[in-house]
């Protein structure tokens, strides 16, 4: 279980330079469930980032504000 959510966030992830991100933890606690839920055959990356942000309103609270984050332009990081 693990390895699919961390492997939900690994195509997810692009190194921003500081300000404005989201971790790539946060991203796997907050919206692991959820990827698997709604968007269960869509790709990683972007098409993973526009199947939850299209499934918003069914969202978790967390996942939801991770969401919020990336649609505000914030960049997913390693750390």
């Amino acid at each position: 279980m693990i390895l699919r959510l961390a492997a939900l966030a690994a195509l997810f992830v692009v190194v921003a330079d500081g300000a404005g991100a989201v971790s790539l933890r946060e991203v796997i606690r907050a919206c692991g469930d959820d990827g698997k839920t709604y968007c269960p055959k869509v790709g990683y990356g972007q098409p993973m980032q526009d199947c939850l942000i299209a499934h918003e309103s069914q969202l978790g609270a967390a996942c939801k504000g991770v969401v919020g984050k990336l649609k505000q332009g914030e960049r997913v990081t390693l750390f």
